[in-house]
């Protein structure tokens, strides 16, 4: 054998080496995955195809409304500019999505009933009139036309049958449908869900958008499979909207009436009081003008006493409802005493809260009749009343605050001028007193008087702060794009669930895919890479296995193939492998982990380069379960290696000559098989086995035995313990690496010289980080004796 380079250089440590993931290594698995990767995505591709070709189109009709600043059309107030105060966008966008808002639109269009068969066909051209009436039992319903007139099933078995022109309610569900035409199927089948669910579907279909963030405008669409059902869906949510929002505005208006009202006959009392209480003092007095009768100071010091009384008075009404607002106010009741306080009556944002404070208890009592606490609208106006409360809280604390700094300094005043006015006359200041609170309380009922006008005259007329600038047309063309984009999508789900499977069927193969990884997994040296040889007439591995064999013998048949290097390359590792072993290596025992993975082929090209390097060699078929180098190189399987360890042959007389080819200056002899035994391990094992290995590697240079595979049987492990080096054979993408471990364990564990190890089959496809290999066994010489680089 050829000399070692080195025979000091210690073995590497291949456990901790594992190339990390790169672009070559996921095209490769990518390559070898092709097949699910394609089936995965043409399934999903094939699916959104049929999906796509059953969807009903989809029509989409907008409308577009203008949401102006809620005002009075004739002559406004601050009153009624309180009462209705604009919303923002957002908020009417809300209101525009409320589910009272399309219960509204499925109560007036019907949509509790779908049409389920005809399909494709407009509810309008089935149907006159399509609604439920109260509460329609959920189901399927069944409709009948006949010439002359029609039926109905309803989900229970009830029937009802009904003259055409004549409305039917069967179930709760209010139907005429129209007499059947030509080509249109003459029964028809619906669908009817609970009007809550419909009304919750209607709301989440329905986009409210604003087509310019700083103009009061918003677009309302939706979306149908029938075109005319989405132009009604719209048009019905745009007059829904509008019909709510001016009842909602006459009823602020309404409440705003009936409190004023209230108001002007308080007030009117009070006035009548303070009229027959001033006058009843003149005539008992007898005054007539007390202006003249007293001086400048008199009258001053009467005023400020008048003025200071009525500021005590009114700090303690305003302390005393003050106090009322912080407790409990559970009704609209409770409201009216505040206006009839000074100081709420002059302080008009007082007066507004308090009158909208009236008008927000008038609606939660109306509310509370027939919902709960519970219910949304009634929690919203329990919001407001709170809101209101805390707001009429700060402006009465406030306004305290005021008529306290107030009396202050009314009393600073009275202080410096009390005793040089202590000698004003009582009648002076009981008369002006009295006289400031008629004139007071004049004014206040006057001021109500013309509030009341304006707000009977704002109840009666419509608030139009809303409008429709588009209405919704019926669309004449479905939505497009959408069949392109499913096609897409789905295109785009396909390779990426592709993919996905392809990748994780990638991470479950344990198959050996990479020179490192047979360094990884068995901690011995590579000593051979064999590349994969081309199958003649690409018929691949079918055939006969000897078949397969002789076509993969390329040290004889292509010696100047990248495959024959490779071998070579393998008898030039094992020369090194025998000087660092310092001990020669007579005796080889070639197997591999699992069948098939080209220990034959291995043993064979070895022995062929061997011997064509001059060496005397023997190759034995030690493989007694299935042998098939007696057909390879074209000899009798008896007698054989079995016949001469029994003892019935003699060992001359199976040893066959192969010849080899003319470049070839040593010799290759082999031993077959011979006749099958039933025990062959026990045989293998036997001393007359060990005598024969003897007597072969006292003869020949080298001595190469094929046997079967370590996961099947025993006998290549029988045999190692004998021989002077084992080499293990494994495919690339075929053989796995549990099997490929557990066979080297096996060996280390019985004591076995395994020399190393040879990857067959190796191809850039197979090789799980895209490596390609090969190349460097392609430069040879011309016939002429030039040296060719044939990458």
């Amino acid at each position: 054998m050829e000399g070692p380079r080195n025979s000091h250089t210690a073995p590497r440590d291949y456990s901790d080496e594992q190339p990390a993931v790169s672009l070559p290594g996921i095209l490769a698995a990518v390559r070898r995955q092709a097949l699910w990767l394609a089936g995965t995505a043409a399934v999903v591709v094939a699916f959104t195809i049929f999906y796509t070709l059953r969807q009903r189109p989809v029509y989409e009709a907008s409308t577009t409304l203008r949401l102006a600043e809620q005002q009075n059309a004739g002559n406004p107030t601050d009153l009624l500019t309180a009462l209705s105060a604009p919303s923002s966008i957002e908020t009417e966008i809300e209101i525009l999505r409320s589910l009272r808002v399309a219960q509204d639109v499925v109560d007036s269009l019907g949509l509790q009933a779908s049409v389920l068969v005809p399909q494709g066909v407009a509810r309008s051209a089935l149907f006159r009139d399509l609604r439920g009436v109260g509460d329609a039992a959920p189901g399927a319903y069944v409709v009948r036309r006949e010439p002359d007139d029609f039926s109905v099933t309803a989900p229970d078995g009830h029937q009802g049958r009904a003259p055409y022109g004549a409305p039917l309610v069967v179930a709760g569900l209010e139907l005429e449908p129209l007499p059947p035409v030509e080509g249109v199927a003459k029964t028809i089948e619906l669908s009817v869900a609970p009007a809550s669910a419909v009304a919750e579907a209607v709301r989440g279909a329905l986009r409210v958008t604003r087509p310019q963030p700083n103009a009061a405008m918003v677009l309302l669409s939706y979306r149908s499979v029938d075109p005319q059902l989405a132009s009604a869906v719209a048009n019905a949510v745009a007059q829904s909207y509008i019909a709510r929002r001016n009842e909602m505005q006459k009823q602020q208006a309404r409440a705003g009436v009936q409190f004023l009202e209230t108001q002007v006959q308080v007030i009117g009392a009070e006035l009548r009081e303070a009229e027959s209480a001033l006058e009843q003092f003149r005539r008992a007095r007898f005054v007539i003008d007390p202006e003249a009768q007293a001086g400048d100071q008199v009258k001053r010091l009467a005023d400020l006493r008048a003025e200071r009384e009525q500021l005590a008075a009114e700090r303690s009404e305003l302390g005393a409802l003050l106090a009322k607002a912080r407790g409990a106010a559970d009704g609209a009741g409770d409201w009216t005493v505040f206006a009839s306080s000074p100081s709420l009556a002059k302080n008009q944002a007082l007066s507004g809260i308090v009158q909208q404070l009236s008008s927000a208890e008038t609606e939660r009592s109306r509310l509370g009749t027939w919902r709960t606490a519970a219910d949304p609208d009634v929690a919203t106006i329990q919001r407001t009343i709170m809101l209101l409360r805390s707001r009429l809280v700060e402006l009465a604390a406030s306004q305290l605050r005021s008529l306290d700094a107030q009396a202050q300094g009314l009393d600073s005043a009275l202080a410096r001028s009390d005793a040089r006015l202590q000698q004003i006359p009582e009648v002076q200041v009981r008369y002006a007193r009295l006289r400031r609170q008629v004139d007071l309380d004049g004014q206040l009922y006057t001021l109500l008087q013309t509030r009341l006008k304006e707000s009977q005259i704002s109840e009666a007329m419509e608030i139009a702060n809303i409008q429709v600038v588009d209405p919704a047309m019926v669309p004449t063309r479905p939505l497009g794009g959408r069949r392109l984009m499913n096609l897409l999508f789905g295109t785009a789900s396909g390779l990426l669930l592709g993919l996905l499977v392809a990748f994780m069927r990638e991470a479950s193969d344990t198959r050996v895919r990479s020179r490192e990884e047979v360094l990884r997994i068995t901690q011995l040296p590579l000593l051979a890479a064999i590349p994969r040889i081309p199958a003649p007439n690409g018929r691949g591995r079918q055939g006969e296995p000897a078949e397969r064999i002789e076509t993969r013998l390329v040290t004889r048949h292509a010696p100047r193939s990248p495959a024959a290097e490779a071998y070579r390359a393998l008898r030039t590792s094992l020369a090194f492998s025998t000087a660092r072993r310092k001990a020669p290596l007579k005796t080889l025992v070639v197997t591999s982990a699992e069948p098939e993975d080209g220990k034959t082929t291995t043993a064979v090209n070895l022995a062929l380069a061997l011997a064509e390097q001059g060496h005397r060699v023997v190759l034995v078929a030690a493989d007694q379960r299935r042998p098939v180098l007696h057909k390879v190189l074209h000899t009798e399987r008896a007698p054989g290696l079995s016949d001469v360890l029994r003892g019935t042959a003699a060992l001359e007389t199976v040893i066959h000559h192969v010849p080899l080819p003319d470049h070839a200056t040593g010799t290759l002899d082999f031993v077959s098989a011979g006749r099958p035994v039933p025990n062959p391990a026990e045989l293998l094992g036997s001393a007359a086995a060990r005598d024969l290995l003897s007597k072969l590697a006292d003869r020949y240079d080298e001595v190469i035995l094929d046997t079967p595979p370590l996961s099947v049987v025993t006998d290549a492990a029988v045999l190692a313990t004998e021989a002077d080096g084992l080499l293990v054979v494994a495919r690339m993408g075929a053989t796995h690496g549990e099997e490929l471990r557990r066979a080297v364990e096996e060996l280390a564990g019985i004591g076995a010289r395994v020399v190393g190890t040879v990857l067959t089959d190796v191809h850039h496809a197979e090789d799980r980080y895209g490596y390609r290999y090969g190349h460097k066994y392609h430069y040879s010489s011309d016939e002429d004796g030039s040296s060719s680089d044939g990458r």
